[in-house]
């Protein structure tokens, strides 16, 4: 592996789906990511009351891994259906304190026993299955942790289709492109033909008018500069020029890699204004409908970048 390809990161949708577990003794903790394309970094929660309390970390974890895309976090506790939270009792730590108390009776007949409720706030008699708040965000720690990496690989392989589609785009887009440059010489003569023949015709009848000044020369030379001037009306070179440049870009940018999404709406901005000025320059049918292509196109292109992250 070359060091370039080591240092190339990957294309990220920002569509993606993970779902992560963990199992402790207050019962099953389950996290699920969502997220869908948006402009900048929108994340929602929906969690018990008794989970609000992890809901910065979750936050500032996201926010570090990642950068667009509307983020939806779900966090509950998963329990077997009818299961109930039942303390469970210490029979060994009973029959201690009940051994206790017969040898204190043994020596005081008159002193009373334990009650029940004392019995069961004995250190250790009932086991407290709740988790400390030290040990819920170590465990939603290492749990967002998980769904992350999920969602991020997610992401990744969605991104490596899109990027792969947006290829093909561009393919298509430079075709259109190629196909049209050998004729555009052809378009510039046909163009000035025309121009020249219909300055030709009304020259000549102002040439015929005897008050008239105007001589061959003079017809010739104003017949020069209108077709000089129209050409670089319709003179497409720097547009296609400009186009080419922009496929070479979405390419370098695609094989860059990484946060891309912006970056792409705005060349994806800049083949749509030049594919339009293709169409308005045009004087032939030919060039019209390269820029018809082309705009279809730009706008399959840029529905693909919109889940760009």
């Amino acid at each position: 592996m070359s060091k370039d390809s080591k240092n190339t990161a990957a294309v990220h949708s920002m569509t993606g789906f993970a779902n992560a577990q963990s199992n402790t003794r207050a019962g099953n903790l389950s996290m699920e990511l969502r997220s869908v394309n948006s402009r900048f970094l929108d994340l929602n929660f929906r969690m018990a009351d008794d989970l609000r309390t992890v809901e910065p970390l979750i936050r500032e974890k996201l926010m570090n891994a990642l950068s667009r895309g509307k983020v939806e976090c779900r966090i509950s506790w998963g329990r077997a259906e009818g299961e109930k939270r039942i303390p469970k009792v210490d029979l060994e730590q009973v029959k201690q304190l009940a051994a206790l108390e017969a040898s204190i009776q043994s020596a005081l007949p008159k002193a009373n026993g334990f009650r029940i409720t004392e019995v069961l706030n004995w250190p250790g008699v009932v086991e407290d299955n709740s988790l400390s708040g030290e040990e819920l965000q170590e465990i939603i720690s290492n749990l967002c942790d998980q769904a992350i990496d999920t969602m991020k690989q997610s992401r990744e392989r969605e991104g490596s289709g899109l990027a792969a589609v947006l290829l093909e785009k561009v393919d298509g887009m430079e075709a259109i492109v190629n196909s049209l440059l050998p004729m555009l010489p052809q378009f510039l003569a046909h163009y000035e033909s025309k121009i020249r023949e219909r300055m030709t015709e009304a020259f000549d009848k102002i040439i015929a008018d005897k008050a008239s000044h105007l001589t061959v020369d003079d017809l010739e030379e104003r017949i020069k500069h209108e077709v000089a001037l129209h050409s670089v009306r319709i003179d497409v070179k720097e547009e296609v020029e400009r186009l080419q440049t922009h496929f070479t870009e979405v390419r370098r940018i695609l094989k860059k890699g990484g946060v891309i999404g912006k970056r792409l709406d705005f060349v994806t901005q800049e083949l749509n204004r030049e594919a339009n000025t293709l169409g308005s320059k045009a004087h032939a049918i030919a060039q019209t409908q390269a820029s018809i292509d082309l705009k279809v196109l730009v706008e399959q292109f840029r529905e693909q970048v919109q889940n760009i992250e």
